[in-house]
């Protein structure tokens, strides 16, 4: 986690240096990406970036983190009102829209799939309390609409929700063969049928883990 001194900078100067990290990594995997280039272009001293950073996978790990909730995109957003399977939906195929709102973002978050990159997309740092905070009023509102399943806790389902979500890019580039390197420079490599359709699979079975559970004749639950 970046030290106290890169939060205490101005407003303008953390955002020059996280550009700086964001170009460095989208264009560089992290084994080649160069502390000397990201102070360079951000106009710091080596210095300061220490002063900023313990290390090159302090800063990455905190960038990866910052895209990651840009994407998701939600953790300042009111609770939808819509049903929660198209919240999920939305999420799920996110990474289109931030292809266009963010190129350099996006090119940072393909590489982190990466064979050669460090492990951070899935780990406990990357969605911030934001994130989850917002997941947890998104589906306490689906229990309280009737619509989720009234006894499953919120907290333990936005946990689970969380962790599916943050893997999928992971698993569709195992499975599907996606180039990381090519994603990075192209968005879309993810825009395919196949892919879409793991979305839609994901979202049912999120859903389906959540809905009310069916009551048998004595009031019970039914059991499969």
């Amino acid at each position: 986690m970046p030290k106290d001194t890169f939060f205490n900078l101005t407003q303008d100067k953390r955002a020059r240096v996280v550009e700086a990290l964001k170009a460095e990594f989208a264009e560089h995997p992290y084994t080649q990406a160069s502390v000397d280039r990201v102070t360079a272009s951000a106009g710091i001293s080596k210095g300061s970036f220490y002063q900023y950073f313990n290390d090159k996978l302090d800063a990455y790990t905190h960038l990866v983190r910052e895209l990651m909730d840009a994407r998701i995109d939600v953790q300042d957003a009111p609770v939808p009102e819509v049903p929660f399977d198209e919240v999920l939906r939305a999420m799920v195929l996110g990474s289109r829209d931030f292809f266009r709102r963010d190129p350099r973002g996006w090119a940072v978050l393909a590489r982190a799939l990466s064979a050669d990159a460090p492990v951070v997309l899935g780990s406990d740092e990357t969605v911030n309390a934001g994130v989850h905070r917002w997941a947890v009023a998104a589906i306490t509102a689906g229990q309280e609409s009737g619509e989720l399943c009234a006894d499953v806790d919120p907290e333990t389902a936005a946990w689970m929700m969380e962790k599916v979500l943050l893997s999928v890019p992971e698993y569709v580039v195992a499975r599907f063969g996606v180039s990381p390197r090519q994603a990075a420079k192209d968005g879309s490599a993810f825009d395919r049928p196949e892919i879409a359709a793991v979305a839609d699979d994901v979202v049912v079975m999120l859903v389906a883990a959540l809905m009310p559970r069916p009551q048998n004749r004595t009031g019970g639950r039914a059991h499969g």
